[in-house]
């Protein structure tokens, strides 16, 4: 009875959280697939500067002008350098400093999923924040690394957001691509089993 005390701006604004909600593409196994990824990430990678590449394309993931992160360099040289530091236990952040901008790769929310990892400030550990927008959650900056059986120093990349509710998400060997989308590398669905190569990044020493 009490749906009849609706006004139509009421209806339209639970249709539109209905959406939202649905938009959000919960997953049922949710719990167990962030389970999985977090049993079987490693907690000994050792913090320091890396170089990433693909194991597909061969391509290194590549901080570009603008602030950018895309996997587009063929060989390494300053520009895929990336600090691996230790955040909480399995959980890492990638970053790259900008000057004197300390920039985290992190997982970039759009459309009712997360679609690519970007770089934004990092904000983790630090006390203050800029008050011209909402904190950044520290969950969106950090990152599990999955060994890839078989090859030496080879990780899944796996963000920690959304881990428990949804499936979770990879970065893959894709960029963004286009003109108005470009500057950020697609996140993809998988697992913490999923066979795909274009998901391995090989760590190397810098």
């Amino acid at each position: 009875m009490i749906f009849f005390l609706f006004s139509k701006v009421g209806w339209t604004w639970l249709l539109l959280t209905l959406t939202a909600v649905a938009s959000q593409g919960v997953s049922p196994t949710g719990k167990q697939d962030g389970a999985a990824v977090l049993k079987h990430a490693i907690d000994t990678l050792r913090p320091g500067t890396y170089h990433l590449l693909n194991v597909k394309t061969k391509k290194y993931l590549t901080f570009l002008p603008g602030t950018l992160v895309e996997p587009s360099a063929s060989n390494p040289d300053e520009t895929t350098e990336w600090t691996i530091a230790k955040y909480k236990p399995k959980m890492y952040s990638i970053n790259h400093d900008n000057g004197a901008l300390k920039k985290c790769l992190s997982a970039r929310w759009t459309n009712g999923k997360d679609d690519a990892g970007v770089l934004w400030q990092c904000e983790l550990k630090y006390k203050k924040h800029s008050k011209r927008y909402e904190p950044i959650l520290w969950q969106k900056q950090t990152w599990l690394m999955v060994p890839v059986s078989g090859l030496k120093n080879t990780f899944k990349i796996m963000a920690v957001t959304h881990m428990y509710d949804m499936i979770p998400t990879c970065l893959s060997s894709a960029a963004t691509g286009g003109h108005t989308s470009r500057g950020g590398t697609v996140l993809k669905k998988c697992k913490y089993d999923t066979k795909d190569p274009s998901l391995y990044w090989t760590f190397e020493k810098a």
